[in-house]
């Protein structure tokens, strides 16, 4: 994360595109005006259609904040998270649900979710044999968060239930936002205990569950949408290399004990050929 001084010299943060796949429809059975939300966050219809594109990350906040408002659901962003199923968040989506375990789909997403949305942090925090999936967006200019928090976790429990079952629930989920109502809707979403006014965004977890197969398995898929945001790798140039990804991820999963390469590359979901490759 860079010094809070440093924020200012940055560029916009953006956000594919993708990531807002289906809000139309969801402002419409909400009774909302497309036309007026979105010319309010000053997007463009035609913006979000394409998931390639690139969006303001501030306007999109803006988006669900709005949309949040003219509809009077104050949950908004809640139930787009709920409903958001992982292929719709695009190429990040796919990377994580062709990946083979859940281990390596969380570190698949970690090393190239800057190329998916920037100036936000996304990885695993541990706390003894329970990990936290931690998203939280860094840039300061960006003050109202509460719905992309919202529709974020719940986009990130939905590629968790490709590994371990529709009906998996987290152990508990925390937001940096302050409660607004009795947050019965956010633990009835989830279906966990459900905490305020947190330092981060996150959703607790067993380490177990990193073995997990998933579903949708698809190394070949995986190939054609990690070049795609290799590509974007390059063009960014924020996103931290594969040594720093395997050692923050072996001692997240193995502590302090010393794997062989075999090991290391089972966690991931490589090959042990592949493995050395990278």
């Amino acid at each position: 994360m860079l010094p809070e001084a440093e924020h200012s010299s940055l560029d916009p943060p953006q956000v594919l595109a993708s990531a807002a796949s289906g809000v139309v429809g969801l402002i419409e059975r909400h009774g909302g005006d497309v036309d007026a939300i979105f010319g309010r966050a000053k997007i463009r219809m035609d913006d979000v259609e394409d998931p390639f594109n690139e969006l303001s990350l501030r306007k999109y906040c803006q988006l669900f904040d709005e949309a949040a408002r003219q509809t009077g659901n104050d949950n908004f962003g809640l139930h787009f998270g709920d409903q958001f199923q992982p292929r719709q968040l695009g190429a990040i989506g796919y990377a994580a649900i062709s990946s083979p375990t859940l281990a390596a789909a969380l570190r698949n997403m970690e090393t190239y979710f800057p190329a998916h949305q920037g100036q936000t942090s996304f990885g695993l925090l541990r706390d003894g044999d329970i990990l936290w999936l931690s998203y939280r967006i860094y840039d300061p200019r960006i003050e109202n968060r509460r719905q992309d928090a919202e529709l974020s976790l719940g986009m990130f429990r939905n590629i968790l239930r490709n590994a371990l079952g529709p009906d998996w629930a987290p152990l508990e989920v925390r937001f940096e936002h302050e409660r607004e109502g009795n947050g019965d809707a956010h633990e009835r979403t989830f279906g966990a205990p459900v905490r305020f006014g947190r330092r981060t965004n996150a959703i607790a977890f067993h380490r177990s569950s990193l073995d997990a197969r998933m579903l949708d398995q698809d190394p070949y898929l995986f190939s054609v949408v990690e070049h795609f945001l290799k590509s974007r790798h390059g063009s960014r140039g924020d996103i931290g290399d594969f040594t720093t990804v395997v050692c923050n991820q072996i001692k997240l999963i193995l502590g302090d004990t010393t794997p062989g390469q075999t090991e290391i590359a089972r966690i991931l979901g490589l090959t042990k050929s592949r493995f050395r490759r990278e």
